[in-house]
């Protein structure tokens, strides 16, 4: 009787560790809500544009937009997987709303994709956590590019908007005597996306510093949001 209600009492704790142990990894934040994978998301940006134009002596030139982002629907991709429509839209000159481009994103259990006139982007790594690094450009045929979490679980104020749970990625950071790059992009948690900058530029060195030649820097601000069920 002895050893029967110790073999009992032994099966019970291991249940019960069994089950506090899938209770604890199933509440694990793998960081899944930073790239949200649902419709009835339409996202607003505010877009500023500066360009020197390499065949005119670098002349400085600059351009803003507002572009409106909507989650529009899901349908399934080459591989079968369930993907997001993106459709983006430019405002023109008389306020109509103009299609643009139209994206689409894929979340599986461990990236978060986007694929941008037929070339798709490892955007995001799940777990994401500060310091994981990867190659974004692993599913198309340019460069490797490392891609770093460089924040997380940071309250952020973008545009005037608070977030309270953010997520850093630093795209890319290059400099050297004659050229400079510098890529990133900010999610918040629930809503995606909320800052974007891409900064590429030809500089020639001079005594006082160095002058651009020719390239772009170009960012994307949200500006609001709204989502319906």
């Amino acid at each position: 009787m002895k050893s029967i209600l110790l073999f009992l009492t032994g099966a019970l704790l291991i249940s019960s560790c069994s089950k506090d142990n899938n209770d604890s990894a199933s509440n694990v934040d793998l960081g899944y809500n930073y790239f949200p994978n649902d419709t009835g998301m339409t996202r607003y940006y505010s877009a500023d544009s500066t360009f020197w134009d390499a065949n005119n002596n670098g002349q400085q030139g600059n351009v803003t937009f507002d572009i409106k982002e909507v989650v529009s629907s899901i349908f399934s991709d080459a591989q079968n997987r369930p993907t997001l429509r993106i459709e983006r839209f430019r405002k023109d000159q008389n306020g109509n709303w103009i299609i643009w481009k139209v994206l689409s994103d894929n979340r599986t259990t461990t990236t978060g994709e986007r694929t941008i006139d037929n070339v798709r982007v490892i955007k995001l790594i799940f777990p994401a956590k500060l310091g994981s690094t990867w190659n974004g450009n692993s599913f198309n045929t340019s460069d490797p590019q490392e891609y770093q979490i460089t924040d997380e679980n940071s309250i952020a104020i973008v545009n005037g908007i608070s977030f309270n749970k953010t997520l850093a990625v630093l795209q890319n950071d290059y400099l050297d005597a004659i050229h400079q790059e510098y890529a990133t992009e900010k999610y918040a948690d629930g809503i995606g996306m909320i800052y974007h900058r891409n900064k590429n530029i030809n500089t020639l060195p001079t005594t006082s510093g160095y002058i651009i030649t020719g390239g772009y820097d170009y960012t994307e601000t949200l500006i609001s949001y709204t989502k319906t069920p």
